[in-house]
């Protein structure tokens, strides 16, 4: 487990400070020409879209100042693009051209913010730079996002979790369950598939409706230890998008329950779970064992199933 060199380290922090929304408005601009006069426009980015917004006349000076702050916004975009090509270059883990499309729709949305954090593998890519280590099994092929959906709160208005998705792919579409009102699944036409998930609540019912964003949500076990906390990381598309993770060591001792816990089509799925608990163990072990060691007794101290799956999955 190789640490990563501190020029890449510095390199993340600049990346992780600049990349912040509202840090800078940025796009190109466009000039278009109707009933002979000239008009100025943006065009920005937006998953699989390029969204073109109205600044105004040429010839008006708040519309020139406009565009002059823009084109400041895109000398920094594009610092911050050779930024995470330099970053990739150096095999520092990044999404599939896909995933990466919808976090960043996900990010425009502000849903990262209103409490939405990215689990699963493409939160594990994002931790080699949190953990100032590369990561073993970070580059396997992923061909889903799990986004948890514990604490979400919502703005003035519904959105609509489906629509949102489709800026990145218009082909997603929600896949309805026998008993769901709303859906917890989207899938596109390539079989990527966007699974929304939360914890039990009271009654330990599921799904779960997400009213705000016109979706349900599955509830499973042990995710309420994955829903504590936390913390912010920058998947390398792009500019760079700054999502919602789990912190690391939370994650690994998640893999270890849940790793107990799979059955029949999902038996699978158990190898992953545990290389990829692996590999931040190994780390933390070397770099933080105090902090690991907490984790792990917070979580054994839970109730015996939580006990049981544990040492088994650190046996393995």
């Amino acid at each position: 487990m190789k640490p990563i060199p501190l020029n890449l380290m510095t390199l993340y922090a600049d990346l992780a400070q600049n990349v912040r929304p509202n840090n800078s408005e940025r796009g190109s601009i466009v000039t278009r020409k109707k009933r002979g006069r000239d008009y100025l426009f943006v065009v920005t980015k937006d998953g699989a879209r390029r969204v073109e917004k109205y600044i105004g006349a040429a010839d008006n000076p708040d519309a020139q100042a406009k565009a002059e702050q823009l084109r400041g916004g895109s000398e920094q975009a594009k610092a911050l693009r050779t930024t995470v090509s330099v970053l990739k270059q150096a095999r520092i883990p990044a999404p599939s051209l896909k995933l990466g499309r919808i976090l960043e729709v996900i990010a425009n949305e502000g849903l990262f913010e209103q409490g939405i954090v990215l689990i699963g593998t493409g939160a594990f890519q994002t931790y080699a730079c949190l953990l100032g280590h590369y990561l073993r099994n970070a580059f396997l092929a992923t061909q889903d996002a799990d986004l948890l959906v514990a604490s979400f709160v919502g703005t003035k208005g519904r959105k609509d979790m489906e629509s949102i998705l489709q800026r990145a792919d218009p082909t997603f579409k929600a896949k309805m369950h026998t008993g769901d009102s709303l859906p917890r699944v989207f899938k596109s036409n390539d079989n990527f598939s966007v699974d929304i998930l939360t914890k039990f609540g009271r009654g330990r019912t599921s799904p779960i409706l997400i009213d705000d964003l016109m979706c349900s949500a599955e509830a499973l076990p042990f995710m309420e230890y994955l829903a504590k906390e936390s913390v912010e990381a920058v998947a390398l598309y792009g500019v760079g998008v700054l999502v919602r993770v789990p912190p690391p060591v939370r994650y690994a001792v998640h893999k270890l329950l849940i790793a107990q816990e799979r059955r029949g089509r999902f038996l699978t799925k158990k190898a992953k779970d545990l290389a990829q608990a692996r590999d931040i163990l190994d780390i933390l072990l070397e770099t933080d064992s105090d902090a690991l060691e907490d984790a792990l007794n917070e979580a054994r101290n839970r109730g015996p199933q939580w006990k049981r799956n544990i040492y088994a999955s650190l046996a393995e």
